[in-house]
């Protein structure tokens, strides 16, 4: 065979060999949790990210600020990355930017022009990042790379100009819903059910679903009530009216400011985020509202009561935010009455209901007219969707697959339910954890023997805290999973185990009582190092150590559904 033949056969296998090469899929948060949600999308030498969280942390951390992602497995594959996409505005979808872009360059960051605007803002308290290329996202956004045809939809969500996600390779049609809902009466984002059913009809391999609202049946009542609420209770009111709400849920702070323009109230924004999120929302268009109806803190004494209506953050009962500021008398400018009437348009996130409880006790001293959210009020609804909802979403995408995100472990449980109750198989829903590889080849899915390892990153001060993050990453590791020893003999010179691997455990699991488990760990070990030391010019034992760690890990989370500390012990002999 002449050199050009050989050349030509060699490519023709390299061709195959890439045919061949599964899209892989893992989550590098916002599984088992609430927050900092990532998912990693790889095709051959093209990767993609969908959206970058972080989630704050309780008090029982005292000193930390915020939880972010751990991004080695980004950063393993920065040669590969093509782009971040962005779904919504949100912290728990933004809010680990900042730090991602302080590890890597990102090539271009895809969001909506709402979601780009509050990222840019929040850029900007991190001087030393070189701003990224930004590209906006709409309905008729089409992303054509080598490997992906990634396409958006439009859904609704308690914040603007938020999309739901189609991606397809060659050999995978996955859709990640973002965070969603399907209400019907909304003035807000309309959910395209069309252009959804549309992409349901290309016969959807995956469908990676949020599960936030997993647990709560029927349907998320629609926006319009709250407002219809809201409106009688402002309409009805003496004096000053003060609404807490989320900074972000910005269909309804919309609606608030159109009902206080509507009563002739100037409207005062207390709180940081959400001074910043309403005149980004103006300086865009998404708030139809002159400036001059703004007023600022030290201006609203100038007005009689029945003239003001005071827009503040703390629903959650956060400690410097402006609603606790008001209710322990620390706002230089405003002093709460006992005809105010306070309006807690939200409800409690897990975690808080003490700290909010100890606001609303608060308010009670303070002599106000306290309005909270009840099954008779109406001042809240959820931006996600509960179980009939996703239900109807799994009847439009018809999914072959189904993976649940976005929620602690209960959720994700409780979404599996809700798919196999309208006929998915229970053997095709996967309740998957941070760092697992799930693998799609040929349209068929299966989980990887790979394994990511995942941590907490801790953030003080808008810096991440590498020694606070190691040494919770390890205590946090052995207390609840233990440590899971391997020892390797490895005669240098044969380049082949003397031995099979030598396992312990101390505070996994018992080996006497998982024996067939045991061997099986310990017969893929042998298999996979010895496939490599085969194949390898040098042992480079930081890789056996690796091959041995991602092996031990997928079985023992696929048994055990722990992540122990994988510590390996090799010999080296050379007889």
């Amino acid at each position: 065979m002449d050199s050009l033949n050989i050349i030509k056969k060699i490519d023709e296998i390299d061709e195959l060999k890439a045919s061949n090469s599964p899209t892989k899929i893992w989550a590098l948060g916002g599984i088992e949790e609430i927050g900092k949600n990532m998912y990693a999308f790889q095709q051959d030498d093209e990767l993609f990210i969908i959206d970058c969280g972080i989630k704050f942390a309780d008090e029982e951390l005292l000193g930390i600020d915020a939880i972010i992602c751990q991004y080695d497995s980004i950063v393993e594959n920065k040669d590969k990355l093509k782009g971040l996409i962005i779904t919504h505005g949100h912290e728990d979808h933004i809010g680990g930017i900042p730090y991602l872009l302080m590890t890597i360059d990102v090539p271009v960051i895809y969001a909506s022009k709402l979601a780009i605007e509050m990222i840019k803002k929040k850029l900007k308290e991190f001087q030393q990042i070189k701003p990224p290329k930004f590209q906006v996202i709409d309905d008729a956004t089409v992303i054509k790379t080598k490997h992906f045809n990634i396409e958006f939809y439009r859904v609704s969500h308690s914040i603007p100009d938020a999309f739901g996600v189609y991606l397809e390779t060659r050999n995978a049609r996955i859709i990640e819903s973002g965070d969603f809902k399907f209400d019907l009466s909304t003035n807000g984002d309309e959910f395209d059910i069309l252009k959804l059913a549309n992409f349901g009809r290309k016969e959807i391999d995956l469908l990676m679903c949020e599960s936030t609202n997993a647990e709560t049946p029927g349907f998320a009542p629609s926006e319009k009530y709250v407002i219809d609420e809201l409106k009688s209770i402002i309409d009805n009111a003496e004096g000053r009216v003060f609404v807490s709400t989320f900074a972000s849920n910005l269909q309804r702070i919309d609606e608030i400011i159109q009902l206080a323009v509507n009563n002739n109230r100037k409207v005062c924004l207390l709180g940081r985020s959400m001074n910043s999120n309403v005149n980004i929302s103006i300086d865009i268009g998404f708030l139809n509202i002159s400036k001059d109806q703004l007023i600022e803190a030290r201006e609203v004494e100038k007005y009689k009561d029945k003239e003001v209506l005071i827009l503040c953050t703390g629903s959650q009962g956060e400690e410097m935010a402006a609603l606790n500021q008001l209710a322990n008398g620390k706002n230089m400018w405003i002093t709460l009455k006992k005809t105010d009437t306070i309006i807690l348009s939200s409800n409690p996130i897990p975690g808080n209901f003490e700290s909010v409880e100890r606001l609303v006790n608060l308010l009670y001293i303070s002599g106000v007219n306290v309005e909270m959210n009840t099954k008779e009020t109406k001042l809240h609804t959820s931006g996600h969707a509960a179980q009939i909802e996703q239900q109807l979403l799994f009847k439009l995408v018809n999914p072959q697959y189904l993976i649940p995100i976005h929620g602690e472990f209960k959720m994700l449980r409780a979404l599996k339910q809700n798919a196999i109750d309208v006929g998915i198989h229970p053997d095709n829903v996967f309740q998957i954890t941070n760092g697992q590889i799930i693998e799609i080849l040929d349209h068929k899915l299966r989980l990887s023997d790979d394994f990511y390892e995942i941590y907490d990153v801790y953030v003080n001060n808008n810096k991440i805290d590498s020694n606070t993050t190691g040494m919770l990453k390890y205590r946090r590791m052995l207390s609840e999973n233990g440590i899971f020893n391997v020892t390797l003999v490895i005669n240098n010179k044969l380049k082949k185990l003397v031995y099979l691997p030598v396992i312990s455990t101390k505070g996994t699991f018992f080996v006497k009582d998982s024996q067939p488990l045991v061997a099986k760990i310990a017969y893929s070990i042998k298999t996979k190092i010895e496939n490599f030391l085969a194949n390898a010019n040098y042992i480079n034992n930081d890789y056996v150590k690796k091959l041995v760690a991602n092996t031990a890990q997928f079985f023992i989370w696929s048994n055990k559904k722990k992540k122990p500390l994988i510590r390996t012990t090799i010999f080296d002999i050379n007889d």
